[in-house]
């Protein structure tokens, strides 16, 4: 296809492994500033400077670069080296490119630390008579952007424009690091990067990984979707109050062991010999939670007491609910996959106050029993009642200073 020659490409190489917010700034920044066409993010097949052992197929990493920058004017994933295949060299990637735009000028992309060790790339001197560097400070870096220009210019020659984006001090080891440790992500990667994560459970250490294996030829599909994005919201939650977040991500993440397909059911309770309460019998819906915390330390080898107690309120709650209860409760009832009427006040709700997002929760429960004409579990409303008589306690403590 032939280009006009004013048409303005940039190309953003590497890893993206994963693709975080710091990526996104700098693509953005550098798109405006040089008043570019379009980015495109190179995903790295076989970058030279990384072994195989520390990187995620190639195949996932693309595919959570474009379903990151979907609907991002202006910034496209490329698969181009990946369909290449090979060793990814940058001088081959901008050949191709230079014939796919043709008369369009190339710019590629580099960081500071990048620049300074051009001068080791395979073919630097080719690299620069194909496109121009734009080059882009990180906030904490030291190097001098245009002493590094100068220097290479001198070597090989070319045009170094020098970039005013500075982008985020992020990276994606610490994006791999806080995943491992159950921190946060979603400060420093986009929305649909965090949940592709978490539902992917990329990252995640081995141990996490067994327990997923393990709940997958127990529960139905969506259910176990269910579980891995309800870990996510627990260390959200968790960590807005400062709960231990490595404890609320393990109990979100087996906190539905117990809802069991069909066939399993009957015969899990038979073989721990799990007896039924009246309640449960008519509305066997309530038997997973009681059910999850005797699985949870029977098949997975939890014995926590704190979270094989959050497992079995997860559903109904209870009037002397403990902080991380309230946690996993919510978690449960506000993960991104839930969509039903309220659930966005009470998801701000639950950055605010722990009890005030729990009591609309049950309060939006028994209005939904109501309308349609079911009973309302007594554990339900003494909850409710309990949790309301907190916060009023609180508020007068507030009140008068106590």
């Amino acid at each position: 296809m032939l280009y006009n020659r004013t048409m303005k490409i940039g190309i953003y190489g590497g890893t993206f492994d994963p693709i975080h917010l710091g990526h996104i700034t700098i693509a953005k920044a550098v798109l405006g500033e040089l008043g570019l066409n379009k980015v495109y993010f190179m995903v790295a097949a076989d970058p030279p400077h990384k072994p195989n052992s520390e990187r995620t197929p190639a195949s996932v990493r693309f595919e959570m670069a474009k379903l990151t920058l979907k609907n991002i004017p202006g910034l496209i994933a490329s698969d181009l080296e990946i369909r290449r295949g090979g060793k990814s060299y940058t001088v081959e990637t901008l050949a191709e490119m230079k014939k796919r735009f043709k008369g369009a000028e190339l710019y590629f992309i580099v960081g500071a630390d990048m620049l300074a060790n051009f001068p080791t790339w395979y073919q630097p001197a080719e690299i620069l008579r194909l496109a121009k560097l734009a080059a882009v400070q990180r906030e904490g870096q030291a190097e001098d952007l245009p002493a590094l220009a100068e220097a290479i210019k001198a070597q090989f020659g070319g045009e170094i424009v020098i970039s005013n984006a500075c982008g985020p001090e992020i990276s994606s080891t610490e994006v791999r690091t806080r995943i491992a440790e159950a921190r946060p992500i979603r400060d420093i990667t986009a929305r649909k990067t965090e949940l592709y994560i978490y539902e992917n459970l990329l990252y995640a250490p081995k141990e996490i990984l067994e327990i997923r294996d393990r709940l997958a030829e127990r529960l139905e599909p969506s259910r176990l979707r269910h579980s891995l994005l309800t870990a996510r919201e627990a260390v959200l939650i968790a960590d807005r109050y400062g709960l231990d977040t490595k404890k609320a991500y393990l109990c979100g993440l087996i906190h539905d062991c117990a809802k069991l397909k069909t066939e399993l059911l009957d015969e899990k309770m038979a073989r721990v010999g799990f007896c039924p309460t009246e309640e449960e019998k008519a509305n066997p819906y309530l038997i997973h939670a009681r059910l999850g915390a005797i699985c949870a330390k029977a098949d997975f080898g939890i014995d926590d007491p704190e979270i094989l107690r959050a497992i079995e309120l997860h559903t109904l709650g209870a009037p002397d609910m403990t902080p991380f209860d309230e946690v996993i409760f919510l978690a449960d009832k506000l993960e991104p996959s839930r969509d039903y009427r309220r659930i966005t006040p009470i998801r701000r709700l639950a950055g605010q106050s722990l009890d005030a997002a729990v009591a609309a929760v049950l309060r939006n429960n028994i209005a939904y029993m109501k309308s349609r004409e079911k009973p309302i579990h007594p554990t339900t409303n003494s909850t409710l009642q309990a949790i309301e008589s907190r916060i009023k306690n609180k508020k007068q403590n507030n009140h008068t200073g106590g």
